[in-house]
């Protein structure tokens, strides 16, 4: 089975950009109208989402979508071949990696230790990481991933993270347990609906 790669990126606009309409979601996953418009089609046969009258996508089951995601996830992960690294998060490596599952709770303040956590890099940077390898630093999962996450990328506490519904999606792979999932995710929804309020 192809990992779902496409439709991850079209996951990722929808749920941090609340209130976007489906050509907006293809200019911005970088994908043609005709399979985001079938894919976005299948998540409201699914009640993931409804459009309003004029055109906007309206998420109705936000945490249901996360839950498909991390389905979708694990075979994405399952398709790539980590690297284990030793690092020591320093600020002259922001620009390398996002911090996602663990290690972007560590940057929340939710855990004590982003050990065990996921980075994700690109190909251009994955080398310039590897100069920070330090044996004394935190274990890090590494995964080359593509550079769509880097443009859309947020800042948080100094360093970048993918999207919100990203980290979400990959506490569950990594096996985050109930009660935390559930603390995360209010605090994830807190912070995109503020988000939409300063646009506003």
């Amino acid at each position: 089975m192809k990992p779902p790669v496409s439709r991850e990126k079209i996951y990722s606009v929808v749920f941090d950009y609340t209130g976007i309409r489906i050509p907006e979601v293809a200019r911005l996953a970088e994908l043609n109208y005709i399979y985001t418009y079938q894919t976005i089609r299948a998540l409201k046969r699914e009640g993931y989402l409804t459009t309003a009258s004029d055109g906007r996508i309206i998420l109705l089951d936000r945490k249901g979508l996360i839950f498909k995601w991390a389905k979708d996830k694990e075979v994405i992960l399952n398709s790539l071949s980590p690297i284990t690294i030793k690092l020591v998060p320093d600020y002259d490596m922001r620009n390398l990696v996002l911090f996602s599952g663990n290690s972007a709770l560590w940057l929340l303040g939710k855990i004590i230790s982003p050990a065990s956590g996921i980075l994700y890099a690109s190909e251009k940077t994955f080398k310039e990481l590897m100069k920070f390898k330090d044996p004394e630093g935190y274990p890090f999962k590494v995964y080359i991933y593509d550079d769509f996450y880097f443009k859309i990328r947020k800042e948080l506490n100094g360093y970048y993270i993918p999207s919100w519904g990203m980290i979400l999606a990959d506490m569950l792979v990594q096996g985050t347990y109930t009660r935390l999932f559930d603390d995360v995710f209010e605090t994830v929804i807190s912070i995109i609906e503020g988000e939409k309020n300063e646009e506003a």
